[in-house]
């Protein structure tokens, strides 16, 4: 399943140390049929594996920003984003379980997004597809079907969780229970608007050209700008206050401490990640819904929502009224709390208790 990527590495590819060890791809050999009526050619997914191929399989789908990478390997590279989470003994036990995350299609990553090349061998900029979670769902399935056969447990936070609903939704067969982390099953108007912000943040960019920027200046102040506004939507007033409270940034004259961390955490963005990755990816989480078609279809799947009680982007109330929904409609549903004044952020940031969680879900799932 293994192949070399035919992709450029692009420059926040190579700040990232780009590719690590353990990161493989599996190149697709037929176009993907997406919901536009369109098609994607060619394409490929960056992917990662941990644990036993004997072991039993479960699959990460990684938030809006992230990637294949949520831990590190034996033989080196960078920690992952969920690196107290995923490891031999620790709640994702690499040990027991045979681990899969990959790069989401329209990713920064390895994964064919917007600075892929197109057949011709220019990059794609603003051609590329107009594509749901649906179709990243039906891209995933078909690495997932070569890399192992059979029911799979999904796990994902934020988009990722976003996904692991959607792909359930089309291949409940294949699925035998899903944890959705700080996940809706529709995009309401308050992540919309913030997410609007970002995307106007971007085009607004006197580098953006439309979108095809690869050869010269990307659109860098406008990502940055995305990102500051996400941050806020990640955060809460708590966690704000406690790591700066009114201090002011030393040397900076009197500039705030918050102001400062907002300006890095954007820097750090665009280090590492594609302005338009985010539009297409932002557009695609705004756009989903999970149909009454689709709960109907995951009502033999057990559904473990976990929402985070400090959560301002998914508000607590409305993970629980989503929750509801999806048991009004016959659905197994299973919802706990993640606490932590980290906001959005708690699942990323909260790793010992969401290790906690992940272990009880896989647990469960074998019962």
């Amino acid at each position: 399943m293994e192949a070399k990527s035919t992709e450029p590495v692009r420059p926040w590819q190579v700040r990232q140390g780009f590719p690590w060890p353990g990161l493989q791809f599996f190149e697709a050999t037929s176009p993907l049929a997406l919901d536009n009526g369109g098609q994607l050619f060619p394409w490929q997914l960056a992917y990662e594996e941990w644990g036993p191929a004997s072991g039993q399989p479960v699959v990460v789908f990684h938030a809006l920003t992230g990637d294949s990478h949520v831990a590190s390997h034996p033989e080196g590279g960078p920690p992952g984003w969920w690196e107290r989470v995923l490891g031999p003994g620790k709640g994702l036990d690499s040990e027991k379980f045979h681990v899969l995350c990959f790069n989401v299609l329209g990713g920064a990553m390895g994964s064919s997004g917007p600075a892929s090349c197109d057949e011709s061998g220019k990059p794609w900029g603003s051609r590329f597809p107009d594509i749901t979670l649906f179709d990243m769902a039906r891209a995933a399935h078909l690495l997932i079907h070569a890399w192992r056969r059979g029911p799979v447990r999904l796990i994902g936070g934020s988009m990722g969780g976003m996904l692991a609903l959607a792909y359930a939704a089309l291949y409940p067969a294949e699925v035998s229970a899903v944890m959705a982390i700080g996940a809706p099953i529709q995009h309401d108007p308050w992540a919309i608007a913030y997410h609007t912000v970002g995307r106007t943040a971007i085009m607004a960019d006197v580098h953006f050209r439309g979108g095809d920027y690869y050869d010269g200046p990307a659109p860098e102040q406008g990502l940055a700008l995305a990102r500051m506004a996400d941050m806020i939507s990640y955060q809460h007033p708590e966690s704000m206050n406690r790591k700066f409270g009114r201090g002011l940034q030393p040397g900076k004259g009197d500039q705030f401490q918050i102001a400062s961390y907002l300006s890095y955490q954007g820097e750090k963005l665009v280090g590492r990640f594609d302005a338009n990755t985010y539009l297409v990816l932002t557009r695609a989480m705004d756009r989903f819904e999970l149909s009454e078609a689709h709960i109907q279809a995951i009502r033999t799947i057990p559904v473990w929502m976990v929402g985070l009680e400090s959560d301002l982007l998914y508000l607590p109330e409305e993970i629980a009224r989503h929750a509801r929904r999806l048991e009004d409609g016959g659905v197994a549903v299973r919802l706990s709390w993640l606490s932590g004044p980290w906001g959005h952020d708690t699942f990323l940031v909260e790793q010992e208790a969401m290790g906690r969680l992940a272990a009880q879900f896989l647990k469960d799932a074998e019962s």
